[in-house]
């Protein structure tokens, strides 16, 4: 999401620049041609300055835009599912696609078990799932609505994606890639009160 907004920034400061050359050679071919108009920088309020910034980044992938921003439908979960502090419902699916991925050497350290992704062709990727949590359940996002319930997410193996933290590295092949995830609901307390609820989890992909 990050290089998604960093490379919106670099395109709109590489349109106002040509904006700006096309206008003054325009202007130039005007004064040659036809006129040459006075100096008027000396009059107020007849001229002006403008500033034009941005960045450049380098990213192995691109987010492609149908996965930065997605809206994931749980359904219903009968609380009779949901038996005990800890038990979860039914996992639902949901994909981050990237795009144009380069051919790159990467390194990638998981800092949990110390072990490196290391790749001389394929790009490695870590992804940090942003939210707030449960009191005393870090790994359960918190949710506006029903009490007693909160969202746990979990990667194409099962494994539980701990919350504001870097996932473990995947190395990514070159061309698109999909990532699968999974997020379920869970009992958090043992009073519970049914309800809708909803709940807003951020990402960001964590490249080399």
């Amino acid at each position: 999401m990050t290089h998604k907004l960093l490379h919106h920034a670099v395109t709109s400061a590489l349109f106002v620049s040509v904006l700006v050359c096309s206008w003054g050679s325009q202007a130039e071919d005007n004064n040659t041609r036809l006129y040459r108009p006075v100096d008027n920088w000396q009059v107020d309020g007849a001229n002006g300055a403008l500033y034009v910034s941005g960045s450049l980044t380098e990213s192995p992938c691109r987010l492609a835009m149908t996965s930065a921003y997605q809206a994931v439908e749980l359904g219903n979960t009968e609380t009779a599912e949901l038996k005990a502090v800890g038990d979860k419902g039914r996992p639902t699916a949901f994909h981050l696609e990237l795009q144009d991925c380069i051919e790159v050497n990467s390194a990638l350290e998981d800092v949990r078990t110390g072990q490196t992704a290391w790749s001389s062709t394929q790009p490695a990727v870590k992804i940090r799932f942003i939210a707030p949590t449960v009191p005393w359940m870090p790994d359960f996002a918190k949710v506006m609505g029903a009490e007693g319930i909160g969202l746990v997410l979990s990667d194409k193996s099962g494994q539980t994606l701990p919350l504001n933290q870097s996932s473990n590295p995947d190395l990514l092949p070159s061309g698109q890639s999909t990532l699968t995830y999974y997020v379920s609901p869970v009992r958090t307390a043992q009073l519970m009160q049914p309800g809708a609820y909803s709940a807003l989890i951020s990402f960001e992909m964590l490249y080399e």
